[in-house]
């Protein structure tokens, strides 16, 4: 009976994703799951990252994200180097309805799995469907500053139908393509924050120059009480490096590779959380405890 409920016990431990600094924080007012505040300085330093496919699998992955971004620059409207605030809200918004789908799919696919063979999913599940949260984290905040029209929600709900079942069947049967899918469609998103970032500094995007973040996004990132619009973006890039590093490690293991764990705060306002020196908060408490470990040697010798 045991054997049931066996779970790997290989550790991909070397493994570290190329992520800003960050604490994974759970707010014990809201309903939101524990998820990630970043350091907004480590933050500007997000990389744009390729991963080079290797096999069949991949370059499947890879023309699917390419198909992709056409058809979503397509709807969307994106013209690089000719973008406006309002394109780019119509990007945002549109991308984040179909961003939002993969992490809910996969988590439910595992679901049903872990309950027919009776064991652990090995962390997954959670990780899933905090990716699909956060996504639609980002849809809300800014729909604080846009409402769609017509066009936008008809494009959205027809695109939502058709990608949901194509997804839902393709992660079924093909998980790690699936996982590796994600992985390119969010390099992509990184992209498109990242020049989005890059003409609100050069000042091509005037209207978000002092424009406010909205108190949702305050509260939800730790962001400071002054934050702006640029703050959020940096968060929300963040995010996507966070999703693509994930899901590309997820193409890479077993599909019955546990996770680690998360070191998890617990908050009821962390509100300027974003901008804590958490590297030496972490050091404190680390020596404190190497501390107190060497108390209780000499106490027992």
């Amino acid at each position: 009976m045991s054997g049931l409920f066996n779970v790997s016990k290989k550790f991909f431990s070397s493994w570290k994703p190329n992520l800003p600094k960050h604490k994974i924080v759970f707010n014990t007012t809201q309903y939101h799951q524990a998820h990630a505040i970043w350091n907004l300085k480590d933050a500007e330093n997000v990389q744009q990252t390729h991963l080079k496919p290797k096999g069949f699998s991949d370059r499947a992955a890879n023309l699917y994200c390419v198909l992709f971004r056409y058809f979503f620059d397509f709807v969307s409207g994106y013209k690089h180097g000719k973008m406006t605030e309002s394109l780019y809200l119509r990007r945002f918004i549109f991308l984040e309805t179909i961003a939002g789908v993969p992490g809910m799919v996969g988590g439910m696919v595992r679901h049903l799995n872990s309950l027919r063979n009776l064991r652990h999913d090995g962390g997954w599940i959670h990780h899933l469907v905090e990716e699909a949260e956060n996504e639609r984290m980002h849809l809300l905040t800014f729909l604080r500053i846009r409402e769609p029209g017509i066009f936008m929600r008809l494009s959205i709900v027809g695109t939502q139908f058709i990608f949901v079942l194509w997804y839902s069947i393709f992660y079924s049967f093909f998980p790690k393509t699936s996982h590796r899918f994600v992985g390119y469609l969010e390099e992509q998103a990184v992209l498109t924050y990242t020049m989005a970032i890059k003409d609100l500094d050069e000042g091509r995007l005037e209207k978000w120059a002092n424009l406010q973040a909205p108190s949702d996004a305050i509260k939800y990132w730790g962001l400071g009480k002054e934050a702006k619009f640029r703050d959020m973006l940096l968060s929300i890039r963040a995010d996507e490096a966070n999703h693509r590093e994930y899901n590309h490690h997820f193409a890479d293991i077993p599909g019955d590779e546990p996770l680690d764990g998360h070191k998890i705060f617990i908050s009821t306002d962390f509100v300027g959380e974003a901008n804590n020196k958490w590297e030496d908060e972490e050091v404190k408490v680390q020596v404190k405890v190497e501390a107190k470990e060497e108390e209780n040697k000499t106490k027992t010798n």
